[in-house]
C-alpha cells in the first residue's frame, strides 16, 4: 500500500510501499497527485535500471534531448550522469531551477542515487510558491508584471567542461548556439493554476526595464526570501534513493560538502512548456 507522508506544510513528501519499476495506473496517479501537491517527492530502496528509469520518466511526459553539457549513461543519451570522482570534486553550487535558459524549461526531473558517499551530498529544495506568498504586498505588486532575462552561467570551467587540443572550452563552444531568454517573474503553474516566483540565482541575469543597480537589488531581496529554511526541504541521499521534483515551482541546491568522495547520480528530465505569466 502506497504511503505518502508530507515533510512540512510547504514542500516535500516521502513515499513508501511502492516499487517504481512496476507501477499500476492507479499507483502512478497517487504518485502524480503527490508530485503536484508536494512539489518534490522522495523514495528509498529503489533499483532503477536505465530502461526502467526512462519508462518511469515517460509517464510524466516526453523526454528532453541529451543535456548539452552533462555526460550520459552509455547507450542511454537521455540519462544524464552527475558524477564526482577522485581528483574531480564539484565546484561552487548555486540555487537554481533547471535549464531556465530554455524558452520552454523542463517540467520535472527524476534523479536516482547510484553511488552515494557515507556522509554529505544532501540536496535542498525550496517552494517558490511559498516564497511568493510571503512577499510583502508592495514587492509582489512591483514584480507582478515584470520579466527577467535568463541565460547560461557556471558551466564553463566546471567538472562538465573539457578542453580541446587548442585549450578551447567545450562549454564555451556549445554555448554559442544558446541565446538568452525572457520569462515572467511571476508565473502560473500550467496544471495547478497556482502562482510562483519564477527566478533563480544561477540563471536569472537581470530584470527587464530596470537599471543594473535596481535589478540586482530587487533580485537580491527576492533571493534572500527564497533562502528562508521554513520554505525548504533537505534530502539526505542513500544508494537507491529517488527524487522527483516539479521544476516549474521550485529551486534546488546541491550541498557539495563531500570533497572528491566518489558520487554518481542519474537524471532524466521531462520536457516542459513556455512559462505562463500570472
Amino acid at each position: 500500500m502506497i504511503n505518502v507522508v508530507p515533510i512540512n506544510p510547504f514542500i516535500g513528501a516521502n513515499i513508501s510501499g511502492v516499487d517504481l519499476n512496476v507501477l499500476s495506473d492507479s499507483d502512478f496517479d497517487i504518485i502524480y497527485q503527490a508530485f503536484l501537491k508536494h512539489k518534490v517527492i522522495f523514495f528509498r530502496d529503489q533499483c532503477l535500471e536505465p530502461e526502467h528509469h526512462l519508462a518511469l520518466a515517460q509517464r510524466f511526459g516526453c523526454l528532453e534531448e541529451p543535456h548539452p553539457f552533462f555526460p550520459h549513461v552509455d547507450n542511454y543519451p537521455q540519462i544524464s550522469v552527475i558524477e564526482t570522482t577522485r581528483g574531480n570534486p564539484p565546484g561552487e553550487s548555486f540555487w537554481h531551477t533547471d535549464m531556465t535558459w530554455q524558452a520552454a524549461p523542463p517540467k520535472c526531473s527524476i534523479l536516482f542515487g547510484s553511488l552515494i558517499p557515507n556522509e554529505g551530498g544532501d540536496t535542498i529544495w525550496v517552494s517558490m510558491e511559498a516564497v511568493l506568498n510571503t512577499l510583502p504586498l508592495d514587492i509582489k505588486e512591483r514584480v507582478m508584471n515584470l520579466t527577467a532575462v535568463h541565460g547560461l552561467h557556471a558551466f564553463e570551467g566546471s567538472r562538465f567542461d573539457s578542453k580541446d587540443e587548442k585549450g578551447q572550452s567545450s562549454v564555451a563552444e556549445k554555448s554559442k548556439s544558446i541565446s538568452q531568454v525572457t520569462h515572467p517573474m511571476i508565473a502560473r503553474h500550467p496544471e495547478t493554476g497556482l502562482e510562483t516566483l519564477y527566478i533563480n540565482e544561477q540563471f536569472t541575469r537581470c530584470v527587464n526595464g530596470l537599471d543594473d543597480k535596481e535589478s540586482q537589488t530587487l533580485l537580491k531581496t527576492l533571493y534572500g526570501v527564497a533562502r528562508q529554511p521554513e520554505f525548504q526541504v533537505r534530502f539526505q541521499w542513500q544508494k537507491g534513493s529517488v527524487a522527483i521534483w516539479d521544476n516549474r515551482c521550485t529551486q534546488h541546491f546541491a550541498v557539495t560538502d563531500y570533497g572528491d568522495t566518489p558520487r554518481r547520480l542519474h537524471r532524466v528530465t521531462v520536457i516542459g512548456e513556455p512559462v505562463i505569466p500570472a
